[in-house]
């Protein structure tokens, strides 16, 4: 098994979370996502090296936010339902992804992404074995 990374657009990422976009013609300030049900947040800046797709994990306490920084990311997304059922999506903006969603990030290059979640977590990992390969086709989205 080999994923494909697809483009992110809000219509495709739409089961898994939000992509985060600001309206170009709304207020200087634009809340694009609030969690009414939190216990204080954290930041971290995460370094990923290039590799094979190792895990995903879900985190049924909180949603998380990915923004790039460097780099050529991608996100592995999965319903809670469904995670065998891996999507790929190149990370060229900011998503949030929803409470449970299987999810992981892989890169083709060594990067770095920002992320914000929930202060206190829980998680549930699922290896897969073998890593599973992916590919991201060069191409703009």
């Amino acid at each position: 098994m080999e994923l494909l990374a697809e483009p992110l657009t809000p219509g495709a990422f739409a089961p898994f979370g939000e992509v985060l976009r600001r309206d170009p013609s709304g207020e200087l300030f634009q809340p694009l996502h609030v969690e009414a049900d939190s216990r204080g947040w954290r930041v971290a800046i995460l370094a990923i090296a290039p590799g094979p797709l190792p895990r995903i994990h879900r985190h049924p306490d909180s949603e998380e936010s990915f923004s790039p920084l460097s780099g050529a990311a991608c996100m592995a997304v999965a319903l809670p339902e469904s995670p065998d059922r891996i999507r790929l999506f190149r990370l060229t903006e900011p998503v949030c992804v929803r409470r449970n969603v299987w999810h992981e990030l892989v890169a083709a290059e060594p990067s770095t992404v920002f992320i914000a979640e929930n202060a206190q977590i829980t998680g549930d990992p699922r290896y897969l074995n073998p890593p599973v390969a992916w590919s991201c086709p060069a191409g703009r989205d």
